[in-house]
């Protein structure tokens, strides 16, 4: 059976907190130059890009994990009480313990096990996670589209 992970709100950067509503539609790339680009779109047409291009120490990928999963199976996830009492914010999450998580720790020496990072990103329909070793770039795009 899976736990359920702790949640912390995590804000990658004061820009990001400032600018971006929730988020309505998303956009997942995966490309060889720009490695795995998430970009969070709200109703006034900001995007923001989510940019993991560095490589995974290690490994040498750009992440060690992504997945998309509809929000109905994702239910179960304890959101932080600070986050459900702001609903018109968006807020992103890292997970400190996870199964997910969990999956990938003995895949790595000790020494870097303890920096993987569970990164989550709720979006319209459901949640976006990436496992990684360090925080992603943050590009804002005001009336984009």
């Amino acid at each position: 059976m899976e736990r359920h992970p702790t949640m912390t709100i995590w804000t990658p950067t004061k820009e990001f907190a400032e600018e971006l509503g929730i988020a309505i539609n998303f956009k997942l790339r995966v490309d060889p130059k720009s490695g795995l680009v998430i970009t969070l779109i709200d109703s006034r047409k900001i995007e923001v890009d989510f940019i993991y291009d560095s490589g995974v120490k290690y490994l040498g990928d750009r992440v060690v994990s992504f997945r998309y999963t509809s929000e109905i199976p994702m239910s179960y996830l304890n959101y932080p009480k600070e986050s459900v009492r702001d609903q018109f914010a968006l807020h992103l999450f890292k997970a400190v313990d996870s199964d997910y998580l969990d999956r990938f720790k003995p895949l790595f020496p000790d020494n870097l096990a303890h920096r993987l990072e569970h990164h989550i990103y709720p979006v319209d329909t459901g949640i976006i996670e990436v496992i990684c070793d360090y925080e992603p770039k943050v590009v804002i795009n005001k009336g984009a589209h």
